[in-house]
């Protein structure tokens, strides 16, 4: 596969450049290496649609045996004003850069080519047969395992507060079910977002495995306060959750929502990768179609592991004249 690297490099006339893929000379530095620059910034995306993005851009990377480097800018929704972590790229407040060269360091390099919006686009229509963020079907999702096994990596900051907050939760004590259901936003049924499933729909499905199998407990993961309390009543004792993150009454999304504490952008992400991972340790998932529980899902096999019981509520993507814009 190595060889299509040299397929797609135009070196004179950029018109026969297929992929929109030129070398650029940064620099003196890593010159038997070619550098893929992947510097996604768009402000309309929540976490985990940006993550998919970041596993679409690696994978065409991994492919072309280029050395990838991530850099994401300050409009993407959980950047913050200040540095975290000693830096001011959103994308190391939470991880480790994929390969062993830095962004200053890919600055500087002899052979660098920019990550273009088409090649992402190619990984997925290959995978999946469309341009649809929502589309995750069993090749696409093993492939973005690798992935993920192979460049993603928490930094030490991100799994501590990870493993302390399953430790708290006692998470490999029993056996779990893990439920994703998403509100605010989808509430509003903006035009190709999913269809909201509504609690009763996701109560049903918990009920049948319930009743068939020994799960001990209940993980809920979900940004909306009021789903979070039908959860309560429903199911009392049985419900396990985080208890100290952002969620809403509203019907805009928290990703883009303001609030006074502390690297508030920051944490966001932080409370959802954490929902994302406790997620794909449970023994079962019941969910919605959504970003969190396909890279959940993903996170998972990446460990080589697989879910026992699985069940994708999915009752399409809304089809109208409601375009999602971002509140903020």
């Amino acid at each position: 596969m190595n060889k299509m690297k040299h397929c797609f490099i135009s070196k004179d006339n950029a018109e026969r450049n297929l992929f929109r893929m030129r070398i650029r000379h940064c620099g003196p530095l890593n010159s038997n290496k070619i550098i893929y620059y992947i510097a996604e910034n768009n402000k309309n995306l929540g976490f985990f649609a940006m993550y998919r993005y970041w596993l679409e851009y690696l994978y065409f990377a991994d492919v072309c045996g280029y050395i990838p480097v991530i850099n994401v800018g300050s409009e993407f929704s959980y950047a913050d004003m200040e540095k975290v972590n000693e830096t001011r790229n959103p994308f190391e407040y939470y991880f480790n850069q994929p390969a062993l060269i830095g962004v200053k360091s890919a600055k500087m390099s002899r052979n660098v080519i920019n990550a273009d919006i088409v090649h992402r686009q190619m990984v997925e229509l290959i995978f999946t047969g469309k341009y649809c963020n929502y589309k995750a079907n069993k090749r696409y999702m093993n492939a973005m395992g690798y992935i993920v096994k192979k460049y993603m990596r928490f930094n030490q900051s991100t799994w501590e507060y990870i493993s302390m907050g399953m430790n708290q939760l006692n998470i490999d004590k029993g056996k779990i079910l893990g439920v994703h259901i998403r509100g605010t936003d989808f509430r509003a049924s903006y035009n190709n977002h999913p269809v909201y499933i509504t609690e009763e729909e996701c109560f049903k499905e918990i009920d049948v495995l319930l009743y068939k199998k020994p799960y001990t407990r209940i993980f809920v993961a979900t940004d909306d306060s009021r789903i979070l309390k039908r959860f309560v009543e429903k199911y009392e004792r049985r419900i396990c959750y985080y208890d100290d993150i952002i969620r809403s009454d509203k019907n805009q999304s928290v990703a883009f929502s303001k609030n006074s504490r502390k690297n508030h952008k920051y944490l966001l992400g932080l409370e959802v990768i954490r929902d994302m991972y406790t997620l794909s340790v449970c023994s079962g998932l019941v969910a919605g179609v959504s970003q969190v529980a396909i890279c959940a899902h993903i996170n998972k096999l990446a460990r080589g592991e697989h879910y026992e019981d699985i069940k994708i509520i999915d009752k399409g993507l809304n089809d109208n004249s409601h375009i999602f814009m971002r509140h903020s």
